[in-house]
């Protein structure tokens, strides 16, 4: 059986520490390794320009600036009209791939002398400048060639070979700019700044050139899985024909403050599309004529200070979705933390643990849900500083709180407290970056978990839906797209039988 080696994410020093020995394993130099990474580019390039067209390749002093040497020489005698601009090579297999080119008759300018005038007639830029390992700010002579090939105006295709210039391996966080690249290369495995934090912004289509030393490189356990729609299918069965509506949980959404009952309408209704069987929603007493007319299916009450009777019924509770932060929600958030089931941490009720000690009992089950400024409040730091490690802030967030974290945002990282697999969600659309979208968000986990999936990929099945759902519902634009858009979607994907995501 085929392994998907996409699904597997590694981090920088992972990659350089296992692909020498991967190559070794499979009889294989570096210098070999280094020719079909440039074969690996060169077939990218087949695809998108035929053979005569004007490439420009700019070649760093490491091994990544070796690939683009070898690149070169393998285009132009495949029939491409070759030109490079490179910084002066200093490890040992760029020197080599530097001379091969210029004994074949090839000629190059110092990357100091590249200027605007060089892009003129080109077809394809290739960026093989510094690779995978930044973690440092680029220097200002690399980010001027960075201004360069990212001219806003310029009509030439740009790949980047293993990862764009300026972008952190690790993190996805440009160093502080990166090559804004149509397409990525990426060698032996993918790395975990590819698919997370800004990475998306830079990184164009990723293709994985695994080199042919896979199958040893593997046998490391990977710093992120990503979540495909195999484990989708494998959670969310066929029912029973014997099924009835107490087999599939009763979500209680707690939220709706009075001008919000918009959120805890669509985190209902979210709920019911994507399966529970019946779903509450505990509301202020302003909101629950808007709640209860908004979906005749949802049970709606309104509640001062006291969630008990419906925290009986309950088999799972979601809280924060337009919950507000006034002594009304605060009262309920009280009750919720006390209370030994699921819950499902949302929005407004995050922001209230944030601000005040929270013990969560033995028998509780927490799902926390944050964007990068909730997070950054439940850990006491900046959005930045949550962004510049999105892994790190993961793994704090479920050590902290003993909690599964689900952390949204370009690249949603997913872990669950007591278990060092994390996993990330490389679907998604920027038509989710919309009001009311963590909302659904919230009413999909509370569903999945009414229905038992379990617990281990609860969070991943729901990342995987949402993100879907919101691809779907682009079809037609991404702009304007609403949060409601959404549910119909999710009804299609939780058939998996009868409607493939």
């Amino acid at each position: 059986m085929l392994r998907d080696f996409s699904a597997m994410i590694y981090t920088t020093e992972q990659v350089r520490s296992g692909e020498a020995k991967a190559a070794a394993a499979h009889g294989v130099s570096m210098a070999q390794l280094m020719q079909r990474a440039a074969q690996a580019c060169l077939q990218a390039i087949k695809q998108r320009q035929s053979i005569g067209a004007q490439l420009l390749i700019l070649c760093g002093p490491g091994n990544n600036g070796g690939d683009g040497w070898v690149l070169a020489r393998f285009a132009q005698q495949a029939g491409y009209r070759v030109s490079v601009a490179a910084a002066e090579p200093s490890s040992d297999l760029a020197k080599a791939a530097a001379q091969a080119w210029h004994d074949h008759g090839g000629s190059s300018i110092a990357l100091t002398d590249l200027q605007s005038k060089h892009f003129e007639g080109v077809n394809i830029v290739v960026d093989a400048l510094l690779g995978n390992g930044l973690s440092r700010n680029l220097d200002a002579a690399y980010q001027r060639v960075i201004a360069l090939l990212n001219d806003k105006n310029r009509s030439y295709w740009v790949l980047s070979v293993d990862v764009p210039t300026g972008l952190d391996s690790d993190t996805g966080c440009p160093k502080p700019i990166a090559v804004r690249a149509n397409k990525t290369v990426t060698m032996v495995a993918i790395k975990v700044g590819l698919v997370t934090g800004q990475a998306a912004n830079f990184c164009g289509t990723i293709e994985l050139a695994d080199l042919g030393v896979a199958a040893a490189f593997y046998t490391a356990k990977p710093a992120l899985r990503a979540i495909n729609q195999d484990i989708v299918r494998e959670c969310l069965l066929t029912r029973e024909p014997s099924s009835h509506k107490g087999m599939f949980g009763h979500v209680l959404i707690v939220g709706g403050a009075p001008g919000m009952s918009g959120a805890a309408t669509l985190a209902g209704r979210a709920a019911l599309r994507c399966g529970a069987g019946k779903v509450s929603v505990a509301t202020h007493a302003s909101s629950q004529f808007a709640v209860a007319v908004s979906q005749p299916e949802l049970m709606v009450h309104h509640v001062d200070d006291d969630l008990s009777r419906l925290l009986k019924l309950a088999s799972v509770v979601v809280i924060g979705p337009g919950l507000g932060q006034t002594d009304w929600a605060q009262k309920l958030v009280e009750q919720v933390a006390r209370w030994e089931g699921p819950v499902v941490w949302d929005a407004d009720a995050l922001n209230s643990v944030a601000t005040q000690p929270m013990r969560k009992p033995d028998g509780a089950s927490w799902y926390f849900t944050p964007h990068p400024g909730e997070a950054g409040r439940l850990l006491h730091c900046s959005v930045d500083q949550v962004e510049s490690d999105r892994m790190q802030a993961l793994t704090q967030l479920c050590q902290n709180f003993h909690a599964h974290v689900l952390l949204k945002g370009s690249g949603t990282l997913v872990q669950n407290y007591g278990s060092d697999t994390r996993w990330v969600c490389r679907r998604g659309s920027p038509a989710l970056a919309t009001g009311g979208s963590g909302d659904v968000l919230s009413g999909v986990v509370g569903a999945m978990i009414a229905q038992h999936v379990d617990a281990e990929y609860v969070l991943p099945v729901s990342a995987w839906l949402h993100a879907v759902a919101g691809e779907n519902a682009a079809q037609n634009g991404e702009r304007g797209t609403l949060a409601s858009d959404l549910l119909m979607q999710l009804r299609a994907l939780v058939n998996p039988t009868q409607q493939p995501g």
